[in-house]
């Protein structure tokens, strides 16, 4: 037998380990990346902790996660994002990935991270280990003659373009503010000052007397002159001003870009934007997943009238396999231990419950719960469904 041992990693170690693993599990090879750029990079990402597992003191095996703030119905709770999984193919199908999650994710618990985020490279996979998933963000295409009409109308309001490396903070001032409104969001707690200095974008800012409306960050990508492409990867507004000023920008460009694309949260219907915009959309990237990791630590939310007692299930999270009272005082979530409970409900199913992404009455066909339907009738009443937006892409 193998001995196996799971550990944190740090520094130079760390580097050569995700290196190694992260390279052949994520990108195409060979060659291999230029290694400099890539620690380059890597040194970049602040706020990171990295486990990896060693079978027989060689590693094989890592994941690590980044902190992150989310918000989850009407509280910011500390969050985490979690990244880089893979295993050496002679290591795979041995449980290798879920024994280092499940180390990593005590470390988020003990941190006082009740909740936590990832891109799956397989749902299924992850759904195994108590994620849910999240809508998906959405593209949308269309041509930049379209919006001809809006640069007629005269518009007030005001607009600033900057590098984004200039810009950055304002940026991140906005994301935080819009944070506070949007469900599921996730912002990471360090800033990458470093990154947004190198300008691969341009960030647009829309003002109405003063205040800020609205945000873009894009690049023109192509060869041609007039054939470009108008790519904005973050299109965010608080007032239909700021949607319509981002929108006029963009029509300005009808004789440099040939197209457009916009990377929008799941909530967002373009088509309704404008009369004849012609859009068509697709899916931007994989849909995220969330979890919940300690179910002690996620009261206080905003929730609707009633209340339930399960049994939670959770083979992954340990301390998370109890009986729990969910209750309501001053229209926020209460959370205590219970005694006794006739319904169960697992983790997959309380995951879905509080970021509102599926329906109370399929968890018993996802195989997530036995709820009576007097208890469903409660949980859909303090859970409403729910469109969370994850916004950060790791």
């Amino acid at each position: 037998m193998p001995k196996v041992n799971i550990r944190e990693i740090r520094g130079k170690e760390r580097a050569n380990i995700m290196y190694e693993l992260n390279v052949y599990a994520f990108r195409a090879s060979p060659p291999l990346a230029d290694r400099e750029e890539w620690e380059e990079r890597f040194k970049e990402r602040k706020g990171v902790t990295s486990y990896a597992l060693f079978e027989n003191k060689i590693p094989v095996s890592s994941a690590a996660y980044t902190k992150m703030s989310q918000h989850v119905r009407g509280v910011i709770f500390g969050s985490s994002a979690i990244w880089g999984v893979a295993t050496r193919p002679s290591a795979r199908r041995k449980g290798y990935s879920r024994a280092v999650l499940s180390s990593l994710l005590q470390v988020i618990r003990d941190e006082g991270r009740p909740l936590s985020s990832l891109y799956p490279f397989r749902e299924s996979f992850y759904e195994r280990l108590g994620y849910t998933t999240f809508p998906l963000p959405i593209i949308a295409q269309f041509s930049p003659s379209s919006l001809t009409p809006l640069i007629d109308l005269g518009l007030e309001g005001e607009i600033e373009l900057i590098l984004i490396g200039d810009g950055y903070q304002i940026y991140r001032q906005y994301l935080f503010d819009m944070q506070s409104r949007v469900h599921g969001m996730g912002v990471f707690e360090i800033s990458s000052d470093k990154s947004a200095g190198r300008n691969y974008h341009w960030v647009l800012l829309a003002r109405v007397e003063g205040e800020l409306v609205g945000v873009m960050l894009y690049n023109l990508q192509g060869e041609e002159v007039t054939e470009f492409n108008f790519r904005a990867v973050r299109f965010y507004y608080t007032k239909p001003q700021g949607r319509y000023l981002l929108l006029e920008w963009i029509a300005r460009h009808m004789d440099q870009a040939s197209s457009v694309e916009i990377w929008l949260p799941p909530y967002e219907q373009p088509e309704t934007w404008l009369a004849d915009i012609m859009v068509t959309t697709k899916s931007a990237i994989r849909a995220p997943m969330g979890r919940v990791v300690d179910v002690a630590n996620i009261g206080g939310m905003e929730v609707g009238q009633g209340e339930f007692t399960v049994r939670i299930q959770d083979e992954i999270c340990p301390w998370n396999e109890d009986v729990w009272n969910f209750t309501v005082q001053d229209g926020r979530l209460v959370i205590s231990r219970g005694q006794k409970a006739d319904q169960e409900l697992t983790i997959q199913g309380l995951s879905a419950l509080i970021f509102g992404t599926h329906r109370v009455d399929e968890f018993s066909i996802r195989g997530w719960g036995n709820p009576s339907k007097e208890i469903q009738k409660q949980m859909q009443n303090m859970f409403p469904l729910k469109q969370p937006y994850l916004h950060e892409y790791f």
